[in-house]
């Protein structure tokens, strides 16, 4: 199943007017997918940690047009015994800062179009490296032909092009074969939840954006929210001074209202509404100040 099917099924499951992904993942891979709901899509881009956590199995002696176990054989070659020696030192020089060029099996769009439409069509689409970085890469076992690898890894980086890059540096084609998040940002695969259980009560398997963000709160009442609510700037006391640098959760109670930035000056603290949420039950939809 794709992240957008699994989506839409889970929207209905929690009757959902909206639902939004912090990150996909490929119909062949499993684990932790981040999801909100309703005016929470909106909060997704509060999240600052968005460094992701896998493990995976490197497969040595082959590579895919894919980078995968699903794609077509490109090339193969027998993998020498005691290739496991020079596994740990290819796997350190790995970690750290480098370019990484998108798969052309990718969602990336270049032009408008998303990759994987090219290369459906057998067409290979000049791509520019991205940065990515690697925290922490380290191998939890090995055997003839493959390892089980684990990665701390930035968001954006394509596991399958680490394996084969990793092989490149063994000297061998290779593709990546089963794929596991176990972690995106906050969110552990510990207490995920599983389909079955959003089956069974999807309203229980909500967690409270509140409990997660570690954003900047700021409380308005009376006069101020409802400005704050219309769109117009509002005046804050100096209590929250410090905070400029970071975008703050407006809350009308706690009830999260919307979201707004900081402009801070030696006589004055003003909050500029950048998302300002629909009050429950009202008609129409919320709306993105200043943008």
């Amino acid at each position: 199943m794709t992240s957008a099917a699994f989506g839409n099924w889970v929207k209905h499951r929690v009757a959902a007017l909206s639902l939004g992904h912090w990150g996909t993942l490929d119909p062949s891979a499993c684990g932790v997918l981040v999801m909100a709901v309703g005016e929470a899509t909106r909060l997704l881009p509060l999240l600052r940690d968005s460094r992701k956590r896998y493990v995976f199995d490197f497969k040595a002696g082959s590579s895919t047009d894919t980078g995968d176990e699903d794609g077509r054989i490109l090339a193969t070659a027998p993998v020498p015994p005691g290739w496991e020696r020079g596994l740990a030192e290819a796997v350190g020089s790995l970690v750290g800062e480098f370019h990484q060029i998108p798969p052309m099996y990718s969602a990336v769009k270049i032009a408008g179009r998303p990759l994987y439409e090219a290369a459906r069509r057998g067409e290979d689409v000049r791509r520019a490296p991205r940065r990515t970085q690697i925290h922490d890469l380290r191998i939890v076992a090995a055997e003839p032909g493959g390892a089980r690898l684990a990665v701390h890894c930035d968001s954006g980086t394509y596991v399958r092009a680490l394996c084969e890059e990793l092989g490149r540096r063994l000297g061998l084609p290779a593709h990546m074969g089963s794929l596991l998040r176990v972690a995106a940002g906050p969110f552990r695969l510990a207490t995920s939840k599983l389909a079955s259980d959003i089956a069974g009560d999807g309203a229980r398997c909500i967690v409270d954006p509140l409990a997660v963000l570690d954003s900047p709160r700021v409380v308005l009442q009376g006069a101020d929210k409802d400005r704050f609510c219309h769109g117009n700037v509002v005046m804050l006391a100096d209590c929250h001074r410090g905070f400029h640098h970071r975008e703050a959760i407006v809350l009308d109670g706690c009830r999260p209202v919307g979201t707004g930035r900081f402009e801070e000056t030696s006589a004055q603290l003003r909050l500029f509404p950048t998302r300002v949420f629909a009050e429950p039950g009202a008609g129409g939809t919320s709306k993105d100040a200043n943008s």
